[in-house]
């Protein structure tokens, strides 16, 4: 635990962070709670941002507000104190130095945003990971064993999103998130064997913690709820009413402790928006169309792709079930909940991210899976004689130690701005590979078989819509027409440039015909496979070079005719009816037949005409 501790200090240090530094993206807003509560006694945005006034929008209370959680400030504030407190002492002979050694791009300024202040301040989260690794490391130990314990949370913190946001955007909230997740298992899993009054109340309290760092935590009650349940049935069969009495008591007394402590967000709401409401637009969630499929294996933040080591997670807690008790289905139970909520959101992927950030309160999950897959089969290498079974436990820690280097390479890669950001579009993984400047014939080979950590699912969805295993990785959850999540009017992707994501075209293209630089060569029959974020009629224009022709173009969307309106030599009009539609992981198909000899397409442009984000579809 020492070594893994200093290993994410000196990362800390020597890694600048990226775009701002330390706190960019969501976690840039986040930060701001910092100088204008210190600096500025306000939690208005325009005081401490006024360059972003024209984008967030005032508020009716005239505020312009942070959508961020005020949770994570609390552990933000002591670390962010202490480096206005050496901006101070900067200017200090000799002291100046030292500090500026130690906190890079130290300044006298005092302006309470600078990048010496980001980097004060994500301290706060890097000392919560570290404290949350010793918690976690205490819930395994306790029920897995030693080195169950130190291979599970080395797999968790270095194989996971969780040391991104440690460490390269400490503030954003998920570093918080997962102190707060991991104090409140810990307990809950120590206080269950026995729960008394003052025990709930305790438990209440971390809960309260838990959903101060982000409204998505209160899923977690469900671990003493459960509990809960379990006792007011066995007292009602029991037919012992004081018992029942007490029991819903204790409930009530945990919900009241955990409002207690959740009542500054509560009151930090009702000042910026006048009411008590979260600071997501109306339709942020589609709560009966979940990205649940993408949310897995999509290349666009899923969570097989970008946390490969859950394939070790899975087959370790179904096989550790035992040991685990009635951990796994509850554990099972909450994130499948999670897995549903945040499918659910407007944009399942986070908008920007490394990995699929939104998850990484969960992570001692994979503390628990990888070590009880490492236990498992450690137990099952000393009974056995045959070489290979007994060397299984080394080939766990040898996966971890693979997939920690993987799951370095990425962050580093995402950090210097070498390959896009995991939430900015799905695309194949040869693509991500000459974004990287990877060899060539590593891409080649991704694209014959497919990228390992989507499969099988890839390769289903290559079964299933007849289409090479690469297309699966550029398709899902890589959405046409994709509001944006905040300006719900602004369409992010409305064009298909056939040269630039050929995956679209799955079947007519002719690379072997010439054709000019900025068209693809069909034949007279081609197939589209199209990803829609919602279903919705739409008016789709089809332009190219479409050689005059006596014969007609005709055209299906998932096998049923639609209107096909030719005009002039290049563009075709196609009106697609919205009960004809699929949306999410259900891709549409786009059939055009008798396309003249020598036809070759440019692109598709998709129109949708519906504000279905406020019907909740």
């Amino acid at each position: 635990m020492l070594l893994l501790a200093l290993l994410l200090l000196v990362y800390y240090r020597v890694t600048p962070g990226i775009f701002q530094g330390k706190a960019s993206g969501d976690g840039f807003f986040g930060f701001m709670y910092l100088p204008g509560l210190v600096l500025h006694h306000s939690i208005d945005l325009a005081k401490t941002v006024p360059e972003y006034t024209g984008v967030l929008g005032r508020e009716r209370t005239g505020y312009y507000a942070n959508a961020c959680p005020i949770g994570p400030v609390f552990l933000w504030l002591p670390t962010y104190l202490l480096g206005l407190l050496f901006h101070k002492l900067a200017m200090v002979p000799g002291l100046g130095t030292v500090l500026r050694w130690l906190v890079p791009t130290l300044t006298p300024k005092l302006s309470g945003r600078e990048a010496a202040d980001f980097f004060m301040a994500g301290l706060g989260s890097l000392a919560a990971t570290l404290l949350g690794l010793a918690l976690v490391f205490r819930l395994v130990q306790r029920k897995l064993g030693l080195g169950a314990a130190r291979l599970g949370v080395v797999a968790m913190a270095l194989a996971t999103p969780l040391c991104w946001y440690a460490v390269t955007q400490p503030t954003y909230g998920h570093a918080a998130s997962f102190l707060a997740i991991a104090w409140l298992l810990e307990r809950w899993d120590h206080y269950r064997q026995s729960m008394t009054t003052w025990r709930w109340a305790k438990l209440g309290l971390i809960g309260g913690v838990a959903l101060l760092m982000r409204p998505q935590e209160g899923l977690w009650f469900l671990l003493p709820g459960l509990d809960a349940l379990a006792l007011l049935l066995q007292a009602l069969r029991q037919r012992q009413a004081r018992r029942a009495l007490l029991v819903i008591g204790q409930g009530l007394l945990f919900l009241a402790c955990a409002g207690l402590v959740y009542l500054p967000q509560l009151l930090v709401w009702y000042r910026v928006y006048g009411e008590l409401r979260l600071g997501q637009p109306e339709g942020h969630f589609l709560w009966w169309n979940p990205a649940l499929l993408e949310s897995l294996f999509s290349m666009r933040a899923g969570l097989f792709p970008w946390v490969p080591v859950l394939y070790l997670v899975v087959p370790g807690l179904l096989l550790a079930r035992r040991p685990l008790g009635g951990l796994v289905w509850r554990l099972g139970l909450v994130f499948a909940l999670e897995l549903w909520l945040n499918a659910s959101v407007w944009d399942y992927h986070a908008s920007w991210s490394y990995g699929p950030r939104r998850y990484t309160d969960a992570v001692p999950i994979v503390a628990l899976g990888v070590g009880g897959l490492y236990v498992t089969l450690r137990s099952y290498a000393q009974r056995a004689t045959a070489w290979l079974p007994t060397r299984l436990p080394s080939l766990v820690v040898g996966s971890v130690a693979l997939l920690t280097l993987w799951n370095g390479l990425l962050m580093e890669l995402v950090r210097n701005r070498h390959i896009k950001n995991t939430s900015s579009l799905a695309a194949p993984a040869s693509v991500w590979v000459a974004w990287a400047q990877g060899p060539a014939w590593l891409g080649r080979a991704l694209d014959t078989v497919g990228y390992p950590f989507v499969q099988p699912v890839g390769w289903l969805y290559a079964l299933w819509y007849r289409m090479p295993a690469r297309n699966f990785e550029g398709l899902i959850g890589n959405y046409l027409l994709e509001r944006d999540w905040k300006v719900h009017a602004l369409m992010l992707k409305e064009s298909i440039l056939l040269t630039e994501t050929p995956w679209y075209l799955v079947e007519g293209q002719r690379p072997e015909l010439p054709a000019p630089p900025k068209h693809v060569a069909v034949g007279s029959s081609v197939r589209l496979v199209i990803p829609l974020s919602a279903r919705e009629p739409l008016r789709i224009i089809v332009s190219g070079e479409l050689p005059a022709s006596t014969t007609p173009i005709t055209a299906t969307w998932n096998g049923t005719p639609i209107p096909v309106e030719r005009q002039g030599a290049g563009l075709l009009v196609l009106q697609v009816p919205q009960a004809v539609t699929y949306s999410r992981a259900r891709l549409n198909q786009l059939q055009l037949r008798g396309l003249p000899e020598g036809t070759s397409l440019t692109q598709l442009h998709f129109q949708g005409f519906t504000a279905w984000w406020n019907r909740g579809r």
